[in-house]
């Protein structure tokens, strides 16, 4: 993966029940981790507004890959950046990292796109989330 520079970290806490049989955090837990990760950054990135109202961004492509177990033992943090801004979507990168050692455990590369919950039809992004995006991320997209 490019070097990626991540201004966002979610701290996540691995619970009980977030572990399977054999011992670690099942993968479809790890999605929710990314998830929780993608809610922080938007609401840090862009207040509550992005939730509020007709205009939202949607997420409609996801790609993950698993490169080593989460533990229950494990201090795990997700880091989320938008490294690309189209008309209508946006390309985010995020990563499950091992808070001591900074270990990548998985990463998911999401594509979302601006989307108007009355018409439930696409838009195009809104000037207001581009220039917050740009500002959070320290560099025009």
């Amino acid at each position: 993966m490019e070097e990626i520079q991540f201004n966002h970290s979610t701290p996540v806490q691995v619970r009980f029940n977030d572990v399977d049989g054999l011992g670690h955090v099942n993968n479809t837990t790890i999605q929710e981790y990314f998830d929780l990760g993608r809610m922080y950054y938007l609401n840090e990135v862009f207040g509550d507004t992005v939730f509020k109202g007709d205009e939202t961004v949607i997420v409609v492509n996801i790609n993950t890959d698993f490169f080593s177990p989460v533990y229950l033992k494990d201090d795990m943090e997700v880091k989320t950046a938008i490294v690309s801004i189209g008309t209508k979507s946006l390309k985010m990168v995020q990563q499950v990292v091992c808070k001591p050692t900074q270990a990548v455990k998985a990463t998911c590369k999401s594509v979302m796109v601006g989307f108007n919950k009355t018409t439930e039809e696409s838009l195009e992004l809104l000037p207001d989330w581009r220039k917050a995006i740009s500002n959070w991320e320290k560099k025009p997209l």
